[in-house]
């Protein structure tokens, strides 16, 4: 068992008789998306999961007793990462069809509404398909959301690094602050970009296939060494607050999603 301050409804805490009575009350699932993959020599290939369970957990708290937070899948689509040993990837389409299963598994149970907290970048444009399938063939309602897009401008405010994103140091610190056991704190380094990926990575709005060692020799992106606790509280908390608000008018149909 978690050794939990606050009361949550985590499904690998829970027995089924233990669900079966949340569910009078509870019509709202959490689940987080992750990744097995490389975050250079800055974190293990938890990272991803790792982020998304324990902002989901701290979420399901805030929530208690209205959601349900599912177990993380821990599996993404990370194809662009597959060249570093370690590294483990589902097709667009095995992922999808994956949050489709478990979304129809939850509607089994009464869930009818569902969010799902993503923490890889990679899974964004199946979670996109996954919550307009779950909209349309469904009825059901349901949205993602990635927790560092909710403190976009914190971030902008506070990081000097070019180019971050991956095992950088917005990413390391909400690891220290949510996780630090994924954190290789004696072997963080700068991310080594090759030099052309600096010239073009802002200049257009233009999205190109790359795979990751065509970007970054380490993996990693950004200054992962001037990460701190401090500043992953700050936006993990931030996110927390912002996201809470919204979820509970989606929860309590306040919200008008398109």
């Amino acid at each position: 068992m978690r050794n939990l301050r606050k009361p949550v409804y985590y499904l690998f805490d829970m027995s089924w008789p233990e669900v079966r009575d949340a569910l009078v009350t509870t019509k709202t699932a959490i689940i987080p998306t992750g990744s097995t993959e490389q975050h250079g020599p800055n974190g293990t290939l938890e990272v991803d999961t790792a982020r998304a369970r324990e902002f989901s957990i701290k979420l399901g708290e805030r929530l208690y007793p209205k959601v349900i937070v599912t177990p993380p899948i821990q599996f993404g689509v990370s194809e662009h990462h597959i060249n570093f040993p370690g590294t483990l990837t589902l097709k667009p389409d095995t992922f999808t069809q994956v949050c489709m299963d478990i979304a129809w598994s939850l509607h089994h149970h009464g869930i009818r509404k569902f969010v799902f907290v993503n923490g890889h970048g990679g899974n964004r444009p199946s979670l996109s398909t996954v919550i307009n399938r779950i909209k349309y063939e469904m009825g059901d309602e349901a949205l993602w959301v990635s927790p560092t897009a909710l403190v976009e401008d914190i971030i902008r405010e506070q990081v000097s690094s070019p180019i971050i994103g991956h095992a950088c140091e917005s990413e390391i610190s909400q690891c220290l602050y949510l996780y630090p056991q994924c954190v290789k704190k004696d072997a963080l380094e700068k991310g080594d970009i090759y030099p052309h990926i600096y010239e073009t990575w802002h200049k257009l709005p233009i999205e190109q296939a790359r795979y990751w060692d065509e970007i970054t020799k380490n993996g990693a992106l950004g200054d992962a060494t001037k990460a701190t606790y401090e500043f992953g509280e700050q936006c993990i908390e931030t996110a927390l607050d912002r996201l809470t608000e919204y979820l509970e008018d989606f929860i309590d149909d306040k919200t008008c999603l398109t």
